[in-house]
């Protein structure tokens, strides 16, 4: 049985209307039903105590209140084509100006995805690369400036993943 605060005047507990297996939800739990990941600092900031301060609300009800666009994190399409985007600026600009800052921004978004999806954490393990093959603008004739064409992100003698940026 689970209880809830005695309201002011009232006697006797009263009986939450939570299941009893339903008193605290884990951030994997909420995961699954919301059908999106959330950074563990939201979730243990804000979700979960947000979840046990409504007695009232069953997990179900309470995925359904909270905002999709504020706590979910992009999918891994959605950093792709971040990436892919970056990448296609650095290939347009190539001949006028330097894309330094957005090969910055695109190098910390590719840590950032083999840290989430595959668990590689670049400052960790000296064992862990996530590095752009690159074109020159000229391929034909091996001249000009180069762009990122291809993410290669692994471990050791394994390559995990290559995306094809451009």
């Amino acid at each position: 049985m689970c209880y809830i605060k005695i309201k002011e005047g009232e006697n006797t507990p009263k009986e939450s209307p939570k299941p009893k297996g339903e008193i605290t939800m884990m951030k994997h739990e909420f995961e699954a039903l919301a059908g999106y990941e959330v950074t563990a600092e939201d979730y243990n900031k804000i979700i979960e105590p947000m979840y046990m301060a409504l007695p009232d609300v069953t997990k179900q009800e309470f995925v359904k209140m909270i905002d999709r666009k504020r706590f979910a994190l992009p999918t891994r399409k959605q950093i792709v084509n971040q990436m892919k985007k970056l990448a296609q600026y650095c290939a347009e600009m190539c001949e006028h100006r330097s894309c330094w800052k957005e090969e910055q921004e695109l190098e910390r978004i590719a840590h950032e995805y083999a840290k989430r999806f595959y668990g590689l954490h670049w400052s960790e393990d000296i064992k862990v690369y996530a590095f752009f093959n690159r074109e020159y603008a000229y391929p034909e004739i091996g001249r000009g400036c180069t762009y990122p064409k291809e993410l290669v992100i692994g471990y050791g003698n394994t390559d995990y993943e290559r995306i094809t940026l451009v």
